[in-house]
């Protein structure tokens, strides 16, 4: 019974809602939360008015809007939930809001959030997984229609809570957040919602707490102030409508909802690797009680590695570029790396090269240098041709040959994803090639399987700023998974990135100590990875040295920590990464 509703699951989310043509006018409120309940209630009854003289048939609070300082109690929290529902009654819309109140249940204070219809019904209560573990994921809700997702907050961590609902047939996705004024990085902007919006093709609604005045904590707040950034992402990534400060503010967008047409979140679905992942993560939803099997996760020794990647400025004869590549290991190796990785399609220049020619050369420079080398070259087998990373080991050999999951024509898809591995002085290492980046679930399962070295090449052209902040956005994603990150862009802006001292890092921020040194960086995020070099456009060799921690600890602790129920779910991706059988 259990598996025939997960088919009829499986089957009933596939096709966006037939009224999801129509166009929403969504009203983003940037609150600056109060000193008590009746004083957050009053100030969000004034912008549930607002929004509905802005016709607005949608207003979205953030997370704890609703805030009860103090030990308030059951009656009064009640009373306000009672006086919105009545709002939204009045005036004909959804109310997305969060609450925040002292648990005597729990001992302490917990984040939640409901969601209102216009009839003033309750849509949704979702209690933040984070804080209450054993919680349940929250359901999809409907406006007008329109399925919708939410999220709170930290529980962004969670892919059962990030991703799943769009499997489900979500079209927007709402996260409600309370972000220290610390999470937002100029440098990196929207970095956790301009790639939610692109690899799953949905909107992406972010309401942020702002502060009263720009810049300063109320006289009552206890952490400080807020960073407002409230924005709706189309699913292009591009920005519908975002406050640009922290002031407290309304936004008004006005969103085509048949643009969500979930297509990227459909392809990773229907892949013939990936899909088994997010068919077992449907199917987990409705198995909760499973047991987790036992994960095989790959050991890492305490190592000292020099990672580079360069840039080679092509030409229209391969063995050329070849040679080029060979002075580069030599000149990587002269400065002590231990890695040189070079972009995708390195070896190309748009036509058919002699692996025969090419791979002696390449290998003999490792084996000159003792490095390990990484680069992309069309591969033909069996008739079909293959988009393809080659690893060299520092012997000279042919440590594994990826050829690319996610491949489009004239190349075909790989189906091997075992052949992503490979070691660097014992340290577990993956790549992956070109669009995979925006599928960073490559990125995580190969951390919760324990690698702490990612490889990623790229072809990505890079013309103007708004490239170059995008390319890092989807950088800054993949790359916060505990790993040292090396992503290689043969049309210029490669960059190393690292995670590898998360926990040191945003403890030193809640706690307010001095910020813990582990290297230099370019663009310091304490909340997620760090970029440490970048190259520009043109030919360039940038480095990077750090200490690489043993195992990686993503799983559990941003997983399965707080997402029990989901346990299975992650070992099973990691499973299926590294071509086996969970055991």
């Amino acid at each position: 019974m259990r598996r025939a509703l997960a088919m009829f699951l499986l089957a009933a989310t596939v096709s966006p809602a037939a009224s999801s043509s129509r166009q929403l006018r969504l009203a983003v409120v940037q609150l600056s939360p109060g000193p008590s309940l009746q004083a957050n209630l009053e100030r969000m009854l004034e912008w549930i008015g607002e929004a509905s003289r802005q016709r607005a048939r949608v207003v979205v609070f953030p997370e704890a809007a609703l805030h009860a300082t103090g030990r308030t109690v059951d009656h009064d929290l009640q009373a306000a939930t009672e006086a919105i529902q009545r709002s939204a009654q009045r005036h004909q819309l959804y109310v997305l809001y969060g609450g925040l109140h002292w648990s005597g249940r729990r001992q302490k204070e917990t984040n939640w959030m409901k969601v209102i219809s216009p009839a003033g019904a309750e849509l949704l209560h979702y209690d933040k997984l984070w804080e209450i573990r054993d919680a349940p994921a929250p359901e999809l809700f409907q406006i007008d229609g329109i399925p919708a997702g939410a999220i709170l907050c930290a529980d962004r961590w969670l892919r059962g809570l990030e991703d799943l609902p769009v499997q489900r047939g979500a079209q927007i996705l709402f996260e409600l957040s309370n972000n220290f004024a610390v999470e937002w990085v100029p440098e990196l902007q929207w970095y956790w919602y301009v790639p939610r919006a692109l690899r799953n093709s949905v909107w992406v609604v972010f309401a942020n707490s702002g502060n009263r005045i720009p810049g300063q904590p109320e006289p009552w707040s206890k952490d400080g102030p807020r960073h407002g950034h409230s924005a709706v992402i189309a699913p292009d990534g591009s920005l519908a409508a975002a406050a640009h400060d922290d002031g407290e503010q309304l936004l008004v967008a006005d969103i085509e909802v048949s643009r969500a047409s979930r297509a990227e979140a459909l392809a990773r679905r229907q892949h013939p690797v990936v899909g088994r992942f997010w068919r077992a993560g449907l199917e987990q939803l409705l198995n909760t009680s499973s047991s987790t099997p036992m994960l095989a996760q790959k050991d890492c020794p305490n190592t000292e590695l020099t990672v580079a990647t360069a840039q080679i400025a092509e030409t229209s004869q391969p063995d050329r570029n070849a040679l080029a590549l060979a002075e580069r290991i030599a000149e990587a190796s002269r400065r002590g790396a231990d890695l040189i990785v070079f972009g995708e399609l390195t070896l190309t220049a748009g036509r058919a090269i002699s692996s025969e020619k090419v791979l002696p050369l390449l290998c003999q420079a490792a084996k000159a240098g003792r490095i390990t080398v990484v680069f992309g070259m069309p591969w033909q087998q069996d008739g079909k041709w293959r988009n393809s990373a080659f690893v060299l080991g520092p012997d000279g050999s042919l440590l594994t040959r990826y050829d690319q999951m996610v491949a489009s024509r004239p190349f075909d898809s790989g189906r091997q994803p075992a052949s992503m591995w490979f070691e660097v002085r014992g340290v577990p290492a993956v790549v992956t090639i070109g669009k995979e980046v925006l599928w960073n679930e490559f990125a995580e399962l190969a951390a919760v399987a324990g690698a702490r070295l990612l490889i990623h090449l790229a072809r990505q052209p890079v013309p103007d700023r708004a490239a170059h902040l995008r390319r890092r956005q989807t950088g800054a994603a993949f790359a916060s998974y505990g790993t040292l990150t090396v992503m290689a862009n043969a049309a210029g802006y490669s960059a190393i990135w690292e995670d590898l001292n998360a926990s040191e890092e945003t403890r030193s921020v809640l706690q307010k100590l001095p910020r813990p040194e582990f290297g230099p960086a370019l663009i310091f995020s304490p909340f997620s990875a760090n970029l440490v070099a970048e190259a520009g456009q043109g030919p360039s060799l940038i480095l990077a040295r750090r200490r690489i921690p043993g195992r990686n600890d993503h799983y559990p602790r941003r997983t399965a920590r707080f997402h029990p129920s989901m346990a299975a779910w992650y070992v099973r991706g990691a499973s299926i990464l590294m071509g086996q059988p969970a055991q």
